[in-house]
C-alpha cells in the first residue's frame, strides 16, 4: 500500500480544523489541488469535516447565496464565507470542495442529485473511492504530529549502559542475558530509530477496541477487529507506524480527542511496552509515557521493569520459562509470531557470548 505523502497546504488545514478554527482550515483547503483534496478530506474525523462545510440558513452580506454549498442548495458555509474574506480563490474553489466532501462523506460515486463539477474532479473521485474505500488503503501519509503534543525528537539519545541492566537485573533478581533477549525480540535491540524518536508499532486492533469500532468504516486504516486484519497495514517501517499514530491522533469522537487512545494503542521503546500500561506503570497520561519514551532507554528499561513486575512475569523471566513469559508479555497469541521461541533463541546467544567475554 503507497500513499501520497501530505502536502504543507493540507498539513495547515488540518491543524486549523482540529483546533477549531474552520475559516483557517477552509481557506488552506480551497488551496488543495483535486488530486488531493478527496483524501485530505477523509483524515480528519466526519464530525470535524461536518463542522467545517455545515451550511447556514442567511449568507452574511457581500455574498451572493446562490453560491453552492455541499448540499448543491444551500449557501456556502460560515467557514467558507470567513474563509473567501481572508482572500483567495475559496469561494471559486467551492463547487469542487463540495463535491469531495459528498463523495468522501457517502463513500461512493454516485450520489442522487449531486454531479461532478469537472471531468477531472469526477477522475479524482474515482482514484479515491477505488484506493480508499475500495481498498482501504492510506489516504495520506503523514510525517509529524498535527497535535504537536509529542515531544520533538532529539538526534542520539542516552542509551542503555551495562550498569543499567545490572541495576534492574538485581531489582527484577533475572539474569541481564534475560532481559537484553526480550529487547531484542521486541526492537533488535535498538529503543530508538535514526531520526531519535522511540521505536513504535502501532495496533489497530487495540485503537478498535478503545474506540468502540466507530472509525472502522471511516478510517479502517487505523482501526480494525483483530491483529491479523491489522497486520496489512505494516510494511516494517517505522515512518508508516508513526503515520498511522499522527492520523489517529488527529482525530475526534463526540468531541473528545482521540490522542490518548492513539497513544495508548501502540507499543513504545526497546522492549515495546504498550502506551494503555501508562496509569498501572505510575506514569500520570498516556501523554506523559510517550513523552518519557523520548527521552531515553533508560525510560523504556523502567518501563519494563515495572511491566514485568506488575503483570507478575517475573519469576517466569528468572526461570527462562520463555512460553510462560510472553504469554503474559505479548498475550495469549504469542504463539503465532513465535514470541517464545526467538527469546529463548536471543538468550541462549547472548548468554554463550558472554560466558566468552
Amino acid at each position: 500500500m503507497t500513499a501520497p505523502d501530505m502536502s504543507d497546504a493540507c498539513k495547515q488545514y488540518i491543524r486549523w480544523t482540529i483546533q477549531g478554527v474552520p475559516r483557517s482550515g477552509f481557506q488552506y483547503l480551497s488551496q488543495l489541488q483535486d488530486e488531493e483534496l478527496f483524501r485530505a478530506l477523509a483524515v480528519p474525523a466526519r464530525e470535524d469535516i461536518e463542522d467545517l462545510f455545515s451550511s447556514e440558513p442567511e449568507a452574511p452580506i457581500g455574498f451572493a447565496p446562490e453560491i453552492p454549498g455541499p448540499g448543491g442548495r444551500l449557501g456556502p458555509s460560515s467557514a467558507a464565507l470567513g474563509a473567501a474574506q481572508m482572500g483567495g480563490q475559496v469561494l471559486t474553489r467551492l463547487p469542487q470542495m463540495a463535491y469531495a466532501y459528498q463523495i468522501v462523506m457517502h463513500g461512493k460515486l454516485t450520489i442522487a442529485h449531486i454531479s461532478p463539477p469537472t471531468a477531472q474532479a469526477h477522475r479524482w473521485a474515482q482514484n479515491y473511492v477505488h484506493h480508499c474505500v475500495a481498498l482501504r488503503e492510506i489516504p495520506l501519509n503523514l510525517d509529524e504530529d498535527l497535535t504537536d503534543q509529542l515531544p520533538t525528537p532529539v538526534a542520539n539519545p542516552p542509551v542503555l549502559s551495562e550498569s543499567d541492566y545490572a541495576a534492574a537485573a538485581r531489582t527484577l533478581g533475572v539474569d541481564v542475558a534475560a532481559m537484553k533477549a526480550v529487547a531484542q525480540v521486541e526492537s533488535s535491540g535498538a529503543g530508538f530509530g535514526a531520526d531519535g524518536s522511540p521505536k513504535i508499532r502501532y495496533e489497530l486492533h487495540r485503537f478498535q477496541s478503545k474506540t468502540q469500532k466507530h472509525f472502522h468504516k471511516t478510517h479502517p486504516y487505523l482501526s480494525q477487529a483483530s491483529l491479523a486484519a491489522g497486520n496489512p497495514y505494516h510494511n516494517g517501517t517505522q515512518d508508516r507506524e508513526y503515520s498511522m499514530l499522527y492520523n489517529a491522533m488527529l482525530l475526534h469522537y463526540k468531541g473528545s480527542s482521540m490522542t490518548g487512545p492513539a497513544i495508548e494503542s501502540a507499543s513504545w521503546g526497546k522492549f515495546q511496552v504498550m502506551g494503555e500500561n501508562w496509569k498501572n506503570l505510575g506514569w500520570s497520561s498516556a501523554l506523559k509515557f510517550a513523552s518519557d519514551m523520548y527521552v531515553s532507554e533508560a525510560n523504556h528499561l523502567t518501563a519494563f521493569v515495572r511491566f514485568v513486575q506488575h503483570k507478575g512475569l517475573t519469576s517466569a523471566l528468572k526461570r527462562h520459562q520463555w512460553a510462560a513469559f510472553a504469554a503474559g508479555y505479548n498475550g495469549s497469541s504469542y504463539a503465532v509470531n513465535h514470541y517464545d521461541t526467538n527469546m529463548e533463541r536471543a538468550f541462549n546467544r547472548l548468554s554463550k557470548a558472554a560466558a566468552h567475554r
